[in-house]
């Protein structure tokens, strides 16, 4: 099962898109030396097309949801996945309709 739960809403040619992902986003403590473990790049795209590319650090609070809309029309497919600090990640592929 995916981390990653999407909804999209499509409204005159735009899709209204909303992702939560489920992820502890632990801070690194310099005191211990623990690096943390947190979602560094989350990307969007829509029919192979990157819709959203973000940058993300320890200061996301855990478990995020991420909202954006993009054009977009019924068929097509959207795709979000994320990568964490220690090369781990996930994806979650759709159909709009």
């Amino acid at each position: 099962m995916s981390s990653i739960r999407a909804r999209a809403t499509l409204v005159d040619g735009m899709a209204e898109v909303r992702a939560l992902i489920s992820h502890p986003m632990d801070a690194p403590d310099e005191e211990t030396g623990d690096e943390g473990h947190f979602i560094q790049e989350v990307i969007a795209e829509i029919n192979d097309e990157k819709v959203l590319h973000a940058h993300w650090g320890p200061s996301i609070s855990p478990n995020p949801l991420i909202e954006f809309e993009t054009e977009a029309e019924a068929g097509d497919t959207l795709k979000i996945r994320y990568t964490d600090n220690r090369g781990e990640g996930d994806s979650h592929e759709m159909e709009l309709t």
